[in-house]
């Protein structure tokens, strides 16, 4: 995670922005959209001659490209320039190519960055070096795009596709939590405009920067420890297999002193093959277009979010806080339920608690504290279960109702949209949250409908005790005495 006042940022998890969509009837579930499919977008891609001239400049930084097993492709991604075998370094990228918050400390910025998170530090570094005709990083700032890829720069026009989406909301929190960091800036920047002239730290300028670090860093160069890595930044996103590699940070040099970034190879790779990995294995392709700008139609069933939360008012609230901290949930818990169908692990278990009312609140007394949260993981009872499934089906019917477009509308776009297009990433946005809430929806729906076919807790109990047998019929009361279980 970054400092504390950037914190919901920047950091892997993403902006913490409103949810857009809430049921009326269950103002306890909140519907968030975090998955979208489009062809994988890698836009403004740096002129050849220019990836050639960052490569040189690497060359006399120390990289022994003869030796390095990487290029850049003509769309602007990592390939391979040799067949990889598994386990094998692809290229290493030393510490003192990273662009850092150290970087920034040791430029003529650095008085004034110290107290800022890194990211924010390493932005303004960016601004400032790509003012400067001569900079020491001119090769490698040449190859960034020239405008913001992620959605937060795209135009109105652009994003009246995504009305209707959480994606848009994401946007707009992203959007105005920049623009509060700039207003903070400016401060500095009036204070000081020969080192932060007012022509060149713009708005536009800070959005671009605040942007590109978002969409180049990965983990385990991210958050306190984020860093721009030329040329391995430009390793492609891709999803289960489709992912061939991993970055690692190794030591190198005399006695390990030193620090490298080590693209290894997760398996064999042939000359030409993708350098890919997943940008976030637990997030979405939503999220992964909105932080990094590229989106993988490699795996094509749409998400959404579900943030279930506790109400405060809830009349057993303290216990049922108690019960979810104990079991290392929260107040608010988001669960991605998928267009390829099931729920979540911990989301039905989560539903039965929040909804305990009346007659089964018994199982909230203390003395099933250590026990309940295993009650949970089966029905409780059939009026529990009942409210569980209404709370999903009327929230997926409201905000299905919500969309301007229907699926057939939005599959008919979608085929007339240039591939890669934004105008294809904004339409899937849509669908794969139709798909997902379609898909849950018909879930619980089918639930509902065998609700008496259910076993619950009173059922359960019996049959443990011998009361019933496992057809669920009454057991023999002599020998629930002979086998002196009374």
């Amino acid at each position: 995670m970054l400092a504390k006042k950037q914190a919901m940022g920047l950091s892997r998890q993403g902006l913490d922005t409103p949810s857009l969509h809430r049921s009326s009837l269950h103002p306890h579930i909140v519907l968030r959209q975090v998955r979208l499919n489009s062809r994988q977008i890698r836009v403004q891609a740096a002129p050849t001659s220019l990836n050639s001239d960052m490569m040189s400049w690497l060359s006399t930084q120390g990289v022994d490209m003869d030796r390095t097993g990487v290029e850049v492709s003509p769309s602007g991604g990592l390939v391979t320039s040799r067949p990889v075998a598994k386990g094998e370094t692809a290229a290493s990228i030393p510490e003192s190519l990273w662009i850092t918050k150290a970087t920034a400390e040791l430029s003529p910025l650095g008085p004034f960055v110290t107290d800022l998170s890194p990211w924010l530090a390493v932005a303004l570094l960016l601004i400032y070096e790509r003012s400067i005709p001569n900079s020491q990083w001119k090769a490698y700032i040449d190859t960034l795009p020239i405008e913001v890829t992620s959605p937060v720069g795209w135009t109105d026009e652009d994003l009246e596709e995504l009305r209707g989406t959480q994606l848009l909301s994401s946007i707009e929190g992203y959007r105005a939590f920049f623009q509060q960091e700039y207003q903070n800036l400016k401060t500095i920047f009036a204070a000081h405009p020969k080192i932060f002239p007012e022509a060149t730290f713009t708005w536009d300028a800070f959005l671009w920067a605040a942007c590109t670090v978002r969409a180049r860093s990965h983990a385990p160069l991210d958050g306190e420890d984020v860093a721009l890595v030329p040329l391995a930044d430009l390793t492609q996103h891709a999803r289960g297999g489709a992912a061939s590699i991993n970055w690692a940070v190794k030591n190198a040099g005399l006695f390990g002193r030193g620090r490298v970034l080590a693209i290894e190879a997760e398996r064999a790779l042939t000359a030409g093959a993708p350098v890919a990995m997943d940008y976030g294995p637990t997030r979405t392709e939503g999220q992964i277009l909105l932080d990094y700008g590229v989106t993988d139609v490699s795996t094509a069933d749409g998400s959404f979010a579900l943030t279930i939360t506790l109400p405060e008012e809830d009349r057993f609230f303290d216990d049922k806080i108690d019960i979810l901290e104990l079991n290392g949930l929260q107040q608010a818990n988001e669960f991605v339920v998928r267009a390829a169908g099931g729920a979540p692990e911990s989301l039905l278990p989560t539903l039965r608690l929040v909804n305990i009312q009346g007659g089964d609140a018994f199982l909230l007394e203390a003395i099933f504290r250590n026990e309940v949260w295993e009650h949970m993981q089966q029905p409780v009872s059939e009026e529990n279960e009942d409210a569980v499934c209404r709370s999903i089906v009327d929230g997926c019917i409201a905000v299905l109702g919500a969309y301007p477009t229907s699926i057939e509308e939005d599959l008919t776009a979608l085929g007339a949209a240039a591939p890669g297009s934004r105008a294809a990433a904004a339409v899937a946005v849509r669908l794969g949250e139709k798909e997902a809430l379609e898909a849950t929806l018909k879930l619980f729906e089918s639930r509902m409908e065998k609700l008496k076919d259910l076993e619950y807790y009173g059922e359960r109990r019996l049959k443990r005790l011998g009361l019933l047998d496992k057809e669920g019929k009454p057991t023999d009361w002599d020998s629930f005495f002979e086998d002196g279980i009374a």
